[in-house]
């Protein structure tokens, strides 16, 4: 028997066949095989070629709004006590003089010698300091001098007392940052007996009237120690410069710093806690943020004046850019996206490869695909922060226009199918955890800087709160408005 020609006729999407009684049985299967796989593949596997969005360079501005850092400063006592008792000569008072005139005009005939016999001893009352000084007195009494009797020497009566005396002093701060302490004498008492000869002579009316008749030079002798020892204005411009320099808030890849522009410093009250001087301290500044091993940036090395406010807020609030590298959002990406099947009203389409980068205000997603569908598949969309769930979303999402155009016309059952939507629930980035790393970081970054050498901070509460999403070549950036109770202390004066 002769062979016969069989031909293939398309009604309906469905093949059927005329004239099918072929010679044998083996070629009619083989035939069938090949005509169902290749129909399979006409049908099936669609490939599409597509194009890449072009994307026009965008100048985004982002404001550089002012942050403000309002904290208490505390000073210990122990640095204050440390700093003056360094400061303050040994000698309170010198009196090497028998010929000094006393209150009557008359030759008063003592030497007075004031030293200190400890360390002073500061407490605190808001911006008054209480200062306890023991003292050591060596009075010299001349009972009858050389030119009385003819002696070689002065009959003289020696004798040792120790007092506490009590100062208070009130320190004020002014624009040039420079103390402008007040000391005034509070009180005296004695630690030991002002007597001489076994009791008979009592001599605490003779030494507490030459005290008080040089009080006010002592007082003033503590007042210039305090303005020229303590140099705030020199402590405050090695932190002004200090906060300038970058700090690193990320190590992954490249190096992210966070530089801090400051403004000005602002001084509330001064107050006392547990017995420490706690200083209301406010810092405007803003922020930039710097890529790189070794960015380049400028200080401004020129502290400027302090400016008194009667009050201040305990808050600091913050405005920070945060960026996110594509890097990172591509991680996220693949762990959702890279090899998984989407079934799709009887169609196959698995991920292959996944991808984002930005274009222009929009984040373009492209997808290598393979299945029904083969080739490439790009879509846009605008990032958006959502608070409520403290994720980014992409609002106006959809198939690129050049994409479009190519599945209309291959594979338009793509186009009416739930693929957009899932891939838009894939670009769902949840924020939550990496915000909670930015107070580790920014801490991490300021006890590494030196101006964390000089104070300890402490961050109470934390609360940040994504604003606004811009598109970058980089990756993208969130403005972060940052809420957060800190407290300063100061652990080198």
């Amino acid at each position: 028997m002769k062979n016969r020609f069989y031909r293939a006729t398309r009604k309906s999407d469905f093949f059927y066949w005329r004239d099918a009684k072929p010679a044998n049985n083996l070629g009619v299967q083989q035939y069938h095989l090949v005509s169902v796989f290749l129909a399979f593949v006409f049908f099936a596997c669609k490939e599409i070629d597509t194009e890449r969005p072009p994307c026009d360079a965008e100048n985004v501005t982002i404001p550089h709004d002012t942050s403000f850092l309002s904290t208490p400063l505390v000073i210990p006592t122990r640095l204050i006590e440390d700093k003056l008792n360094r400061s303050m000569g040994q000698y309170i008072l010198h009196d090497d003089d028998f010929d000094n005139l006393n209150i009557e005009g008359k030759k008063d005939k003592l030497k007075l010698k004031v030293t200190r016999l400890g360390d002073i001893r500061v407490s605190w009352e808001n911006n008054v300091a209480s200062c306890r000084a023991p003292l050591l007195v060596l009075l010299e009494r001349q009972l009858v001098g050389n030119k009385v009797l003819p002696l070689s020497e002065s009959i003289l009566l020696k004798s040792e007392f120790s007092l506490l005396l009590v100062f208070e002093t009130t320190i004020h701060i002014g624009e040039d940052w420079k103390l402008l302490p007040d000391t005034k004498f509070r009180s005296l008492r004695w630690l030991s007996e002002a007597t001489a000869l076994g009791g008979l002579i009592d001599l605490k009316k003779t030494i507490e009237r030459k005290l008080y008749l040089r009080m006010p030079k002592i007082l003033e002798n503590m007042d210039d120690s305090i303005r020229t020892k303590v140099r705030l204005h020199r402590v405050m411009t090695k932190v002004w410069r200090n906060i300038q320099k970058p700090i690193i808030i990320n190590r992954k890849e490249e190096l992210v710093w966070l530089k801090i522009h400051p403004i000005r410093f602002e001084m509330g009250t001064i107050t006392t806690e547990v017995d420490n001087l706690m200083i209301q301290c406010r810092l405007s500044a803003t922020t930039e943020t710097l890529v790189g091993n070794d960015p380049a940036y400028t200080i401004d090395s020129i502290l400027p004046p302090l400016v008194n406010r009667r009050s201040l807020p305990n808050e600091a609030y913050a405005y920070l850019l945060a960026e996110i590298p594509y890097e990172d959002l591509n991680e996220i990406l693949d762990r959702k996206l890279e090899g998984k099947v989407f079934k799709i009203r009887g169609h196959r389409v698995k991920v292959e490869f996944a991808e984002m980068w930005g274009c222009g205000a929009n984040l373009v997603l492209h997808l290598k695909v393979r299945g029904s569908v083969r080739g490439e598949i790009y879509f846009q969309g605008m990032p958006h922060y959502e608070a409520d769930s403290q994720r980014i979303v992409i609002q106006n999402f959809e198939f690129d226009v050049r994409t479009e155009e190519v599945l209309l016309a291959s594979a338009d059952w793509l186009l009416h199918s739930t693929f957009e939507d899932q891939m838009k629930t894939a670009l769902s980035i949840p924020l939550a955890k990496k915000m909670a790393k930015i107070p580790e970081a920014l801490m991490r970054g300021i006890e590494r800087g030196r101006v964390g050498k000089k104070m300890d901070f402490a961050v109470e509460r934390w609360d940040f709160r994504p604003q606004q999403i811009w598109v970058r070549p980089a990756g993208l950036v969130a403005l972060v408005i940052v809420k957060a109770q800190v407290r300063a202390e100061m652990e080198q004066f």
